[in-house]
């Protein structure tokens, strides 16, 4: 039998269709809506497939989104549901069986479809045309009676209930261990039948039953609140029984055959508003002398509102006198009100969430509510008490929901809440409060009215927080608020774009951290993808290969988490202007959220540019014009930012180390007028451990002519106007293929590795490159970008050739190692022939001086004897001086020794000269020293 015929014949024709799924041991739960059977179907097989326990709504739905009862369209079919097991009403399914056909039988019913619920029996009557719930309610609470009357056990709640779920046939029951499957009794299906033929098997003239009775003038919050009142005449009767009702009611009851016709339809009145006023209509009337089931009938038609009290005591004077309640309900049917509760189903809401972007429709499951509160079954925050003498009391706190989502722990700011309130017209709000606040009458009141609650008695509001935060200390532990952006761990299940949490599934708000709320707004999405495509395709053309590689970085950088290094960068410089290395950047950072905010630039100091590294953290770092930044800066920054970590500090007015997140996996771009690592080299002789960590491209200008500047102001106003859009879509397609994307990385890196004949001293450029390629290759595929990847490729790996044969280019020998040393402590040194000495006395020994070439400035470093041409050099500043160059000490002196026959020795530096110094440990080697320009000018 299949399962879309059974569907076909069971649900109406127009409306929604909705499917509800649960699942149990993660306590997740969705609810969809569909147009069509076989959309129906194929979500109830992949939530199957989950471990979902999966549903059908007997009804269709005139609106998407809510499974309410007023929100019913159609149904095609009258149902019951057996339970089965050892504490349920039969024993096992055999029992079950045998009841219902000794019910059917005696109603002369005909046989329904039966279903196996992997415990129960789900029962069905199809009917030959979907009938409206006006219709259709009549006549299934009748079939509830008689199954009262007969004594079959079903389930009462489901009966007639019109927006009910039950199982769907060829999925499974996950509440067995092993599941069970739910399949069908039998292999024929019963035939459907008029709803007229199905009325004549209940077998007497209906009672209609009432509908919610909400006085005129009611305003929306009064009407909200009287939505979740429900009126049970059982609840007046227990009252009663306990001593404690209405004795005009009680009277009615007992001397039905003796009261005048005013007083029965007085509690008639009471009947048709409560719940169960069919059947109490019936005990109500039934001994009375001119009861008829026409006559009754037609006196409920006429009653528009359940009766005074003043009534009653006008129809039967002095028993309200004595009344316990005078004076505290206006009615009788007071006394049988209560709150309904919302069930299971109640609490799956469809709803915009007002702090996500463009505020798409969520599904919330609104969870139970600490004791002694409730969730009403439209919404709302009740409290139910039983006081000692049994009485149950109810009460309204507030009308809309507000619950505690979950706690969060802030290393710096403590223990917070998130909260989470549904406005009925702007949708869900989730915020977030320190629990100081919640402990504050005041900075309570305050935070609660910035965010939306409006209550006049917020104390009650206030003991309710404090009990959900008392009640979530109990049972869980506080969650760590997020203090950095990207993914949430290694294994890439989430991800943190301002206050969205991205699932490969779904989107969930993140609240703020100390850290984190400042850049919140920069990462609201505006524009559409659309309009954003469009935008950077201004790209997509021949000779935008830089453009589209930075595009690509922006892409590769959430890709670095899966890396095994935590940052690799690209420089972009050019003295001309016209060549758009800034409005690439911006372009690149358009993909997470606005790109003046993003893009960092020359005024930004070096520690803020570390601490956005920090919170980035997997998203693209990009630094515009480092142009004005000192050789030692650009040496430290390639460094750091490489390394994936700032610096420790101390806080400020504390003796405690300043927070540190988890190292950074980024890619970043910076922009300057020169070279980097031609800026370093002026203080550092062989910066090439930086030109490692740093790919570097040198571009010309791009826009000459008036139009292509015309464009280009068009492309950059383009841009901020459209951003944060495309963020999202790729973060989940990255998530949901993610084991395809670590192998598409993987055979990228493969590629680059042997085009550009990189080794593991190239890792830096490669991780840039591999990973950017990967970006754009994956952007694509997920329909973001239309880029020519395979161009993007070549042009990249042309460009790490030409890294690599700059950075061969820079290895310097030991001797232009020495003579950078000596030219740049040229007044440092003694300059002096090696021929004579003050030994020789001749001419009072003004003759045999050696008169030096160059008397030493300052402090003295070396000597060189320039007619033999040998140095005697110091060590000790040569070892700074190497220190300062980031120049091995050791490796140089081994070079001296090996390449340059140097060696060590004691002597006296100032021999020949009038200077007295002692002798001191040299290093004595034989060298040729150019003069430069700058040492000819020195005077002697």
């Amino acid at each position: 039998m299949e399962t879309k015929k059974f569907l076909q014949r069971a649900l109406g024709e127009d409306g929604f269709y909705c499917v509800f799924a649960s699942l149990r041991l993660q306590d997740r739960r969705v609810q969809k809506f569909y147009t069509s059977i076989d959309a129906v179907l194929t979500k109830a097989q992949e939530l199957d497939g989950a471990g979902f326990d999966a549903y059908f709504a007997l009804a269709t739905f005139k609106e998407d989104g809510s499974r309410k009862v007023n929100n019913v369209k159609q149904l095609r079919a009258f149902f019951l549901d057996l339970d089965c097991g050892p504490s349920k009403d039969y024993e096992n399914q055999n029992e079950a069986m045998l009841a219902l056909r000794g019910f059917c039988k005696k109603l002369d019913l005909p046989r329904p479809t039966l279903i196996n619920s992997g415990r129960g029996i789900h029962v069905y009557w199809f009917l030959s045309e979907p009938v409206s719930i006006e219709e259709w309610l009549p006549i299934a609470e009748r079939l509830k009676q008689l199954c009262v009357e007969h004594k079959l056990l079903a389930d009462p709640a489901v009966t007639a209930d019109a927006a009910r779920v039950l199982r769907i046939p060829t999925t499974h029951n996950y509440k067995t261990d092993p599941p069970t499957p739910v399949g069908f009794f039998g292999t024929d299906m019963s035939k459907p039948m008029h709803i007229d033929v199905f009325k004549e098997y209940m077998g007497t003239t209906l009672i209609p039953v009432p509908t919610r009775h909400i006085p005129a003038g009611s305003n929306a919050v009064m009407e909200a609140l009287l939505g979740n009142k429900k009126n049970t005449f059982k609840d007046i009767v227990d009252k009663i029984k306990a001593g404690n009702g209405c004795e005009q009611i009680r009277n009615i009851l007992v001397n039905q055959e003796e009261i005048s016709e005013p007083l029965w339809r007085a509690g008639l009145s009471i009947a048709k508003f409560c719940e169960d006023g069919q059947k109490a209509a019936h005990v109500l009337s039934r001994n009375h002398p001119e009861y008829s089931i026409e006559d009754t009938r037609k006196k409920m038609d006429l009653i528009k509102g359940p009766y005074l009290c003043d009534t009653f005591d006008e129809f039967n004077p002095n028993v309200c006198t004595e009344c316990p309640h005078r004076g505290k309900v206006k009615s009788p049917i007071s006394l049988g009100s209560r709150i309904r509760e919302a069930t299971e189903e109640d609490n799956i809401v469809e709803a915009p969430s007002i702090d996500l972007p463009n505020a798409p429709i969520n599904t919330y499951t609104i969870p139970a509510y600490p004791a002694p509160y409730f969730r009403g079954a439209n919404g709302g925050i009740y409290t139910r008490v039983t006081l000692p003498d049994g009485e149950v009391t109810e009460k309204a706190i507030y009308h809309n929901d507000l619950y505690v989502v979950r706690r969060l722990w802030d290393g710096e700011l403590g223990e917070a809440i998130v909260m989470r309130l549904h406005l009925p017209k702007d949708g869900v709000r989730e915020f977030t409060i320190p629990l100081t606040a919640v402990n504050s009458k005041e900075e309570f009141r305050k935070q609660m009215s910035m965010y939306g609650v409006a209550v006049s008695k917020m104390d009650e509001i206030m003991h309710y927080t404090t009990t959900w935060v008392n009640e979530l200390q109990a049972n869980s532990m506080a969650d760590e608020a997020h203090k950095q952006f990207g993914w949430t761990s290694d294994e890439c299940k989430s991800f943190i774009l301002g206050n969205q949490e991205i699932f490969g599934d779904r989107v969930e708000f993140n609240p703020p951290s100390n850290q984190t709320i400042g850049l919140f707004p920069s990462f609201e999405p505006k524009g559409t993808l659309e309009e954003w495509k469009d935008t950077v395709n201004f790209y997509n053309r021949d000779g935008f290969e830089l453009h589209q590689f930075v595009v690509g970085s922006s892409f590769g950088s959430i890709l670095m988490n899966l890396s095994p290094v935590n940052c690799a960068a690209l420089h972009i410089h050019s003295k001309e202007s016209g060549v758009g290395k800034t409005t690439a950047m911006s372009a690149g950072v358009s993909v997470w959220g606005r790109p003046e905010d993003l893009v960092l630039n020359q005024h930004d100091t070096f520690n803020i540019k570390m601490h956005r590294g920090e919170i980035y953290h997997n998203l693209p770092l990009y630094m515009d014009e480092l142009t004005n930044s000192s050789p030692n800066e650009l040496s430290n920054l390639a460094y750091q930012l490489t390394g994936g970590r700032q610096r420790g500090r101390m806080t400020s007015g504390g003796n405690a180390e300043r927070y540190r997140g988890d190292a950074w996996k980024l890619l970043s771009v910076t922009t300057g007028n020169t070279s980097i690592i031609e800026r370093i080299s002026m203080a550092k002789a062989m910066p090439k451990a930086e030109a490692q960590r740093i790919l570097e491209v040198k571009v010309d200008r791009l826009f000459n002519e008036a139009e292509d500047k015309e464009q280009q102001d068009n492309f950059s106003t383009a841009l901020n106007n459209y951003y944060g859009t495309a963020g999202k879509e790729y973060v989940q397609y990255v998530i949901t293929n993610l084991d395809a994307v670590k192998k598409l990385i993987e055979d990228v890196r493969v590629k680059v590795d042997t085009g550009a004949g990189l080794t593991s001293e190239n890792r830096f450029w490669s991780a840039f490159t591999t990973n950017t390629i990967a970006g754009l290759m994956l952007a694509k595929r997920a329909g973001l970008i239309d880029y020519d990847v395979g161009k993007v490729f070549k042009w990249a790996i042309s460009l790490l050739k030409q890294n690599k044969h700059y950075v061969s280019d820079m290895n310097a020998s030991v001797e232009e190692v020495l003579n950078d040393y000596i030219h740049e402590h040229w007044s440092n040194v003694l300059w002096i022939k090696s021929t004579d000495d003050l030994r020789k006395q001749n001419n009072n020994g003004l003759d045999s001086l050696v008169v030096p070439e160059a008397l030493p400035r300052g402090k003295l470093v070396a000597r060189y004897e320039t007619d033999i041409k040998r140095a005697y050099l110091i060590p000790k500043p040569l070892k700074a001086w190497c220190g300062e160059q980031q120049i091995n000490y050791a490796a140089f002196l081994e070079d001296l020794k090996t390449k340059m026959n140097a060696t060590k020795a004691k002597m006296r530096l100032s021999k020949g000269t009038h200077m007295q110094l002692p002798p001191t440990d040299v290093i004595v080697v034989s060298c040729s020293i150019e003069e430069s320009d700058e040492a000819r000018g020195i005077e002697d």
